[in-house]
């Protein structure tokens, strides 16, 4: 299925939005974007949800929670909502299944948000909120540094 991930910045009522944006497709996810490392994060997390689910090892009862648990490498529903759960603080990441780009765009400006994907962008300070220490960036070159994001999602599955 068609996944489109999305940067914006603006102010919105996060609970009132997430209505909208399951009303409009499912699974869905709006994320705090100063957590998202890069557009691959968020699709390596749908990836491993869709697994968990198909091969009966889901936490939770909704792909778009197993989404969000990966997305933020957490086993626990509230940590993961926590970590990386839409925030007030204006900058967020939506994942659309089964949309368009035309048609996610098209929502995000209905909402008064200006698309701003340079919000998915990685770098050191949100790597090391995944518990990725300075010894470990050193192991890899700058440009794979998003990888060991991708690395902490992969580690789910086994700690599951």
């Amino acid at each position: 299925m068609n996944k489109v991930v999305i940067g914006a910045k603006g102010k919105i009522n996060i609970e009132k939005i997430l209505k909208k944006l399951q009303k409009f497709c499912s699974p869905c996810q709006i994320f705090d974007a100063s957590v998202i490392c890069g557009k691959q994060h968020v699709l390596a997390a749908c990836h491993h949800a869709e697994k968990a689910f198909e091969y009966k090892k889901n936490i939770s009862n909704s792909l778009d929670m197993e989404i969000l648990l990966y997305v933020a490498g957490k086993r626990q529903i509230n940590e993961a909502i926590k970590f990386a759960g839409a925030k007030n603080n204006g900058k967020y990441v939506f994942l659309f299944y089964g949309k368009s780009l035309k048609e996610a765009k098209d929502f995000i400006h209905n909402l008064g948000l200006k698309i701003d994907n340079s919000l998915l962008e990685p770098d050191t300070k949100k790597i090391k909120k995944f518990g990725i220490t300075e010894k470990e960036l050193k192991t890899v070159s700058k440009s794979k540094y998003a990888d060991l994001v991708l690395e902490r999602i992969a580690m789910l599955d086994v700690i599951k």
